[in-house]
């Protein structure tokens, strides 16, 4: 049985690779409009982050304001994506570190921009965060095959956290 530790160690090494990636990406080309869901590179990477910070400082801190969506001017560099990466990563890390069993159990409202609403446990949630991510990844994944870019090795045995 996986944990949740486990599946965010999982996906935030498959992260951390695409961002050291981007790296190697002219940033004019990371930003580029490339028809994808949310345009650019840089714009998908974001949203994925956006999506957890989301979940675990909005949804399962039942914060009542509107969550500050599509903040993607705010990155004009690899080094901000990091930035924002490590920002969003201690928090949710903050969270699975303190939680329990009792806590992955409790019941919060997910509400969608559409109006729509879940009510969801806060596991069901990090697994939202968790498939959102998977999502996007292959989007990413189909850009960088695209440009004749191999992407970064995303599979679970080359970013085990058992085998550590």
């Amino acid at each position: 049985m996986f944990s949740a530790n486990e599946l965010y160690a999982y996906s935030s090494s498959v992260r951390a690779r695409f961002l050291e990636s981007l790296r190697g990406i002219p940033w004019e080309e990371v930003t580029k409009d490339r028809e994808v869901s949310f345009n650019s590179m840089r714009n998908v990477f974001v949203h994925m982050l956006e999506v957890e910070d989301w979940i675990v400082n909005w949804v399962i801190a039942e914060k009542t304001e509107p969550y500050p969506w599509d903040k993607f001017d705010s990155y004009n560099s690899v080094d901000s994506l990091a930035a924002y990466l490590e920002e969003v990563e201690s928090r949710t890390r903050r969270l699975l570190e303190k939680s329990g069993p009792s806590d992955f159990g409790r019941k919060v409202t997910l509400r969608l921009r559409s109006g729509d609403s879940f009510v969801l446990s806060v596991e069901e949630c990090i697994l939202q965060a968790f498939t959102e991510q998977l999502y996007h990844i292959g989007e990413l994944i189909a850009v960088f095959w695209q440009q004749e870019i191999r992407p970064p090795r995303m599979q679970w045995f080359w970013n085990n956290p058992r085998s550590s």
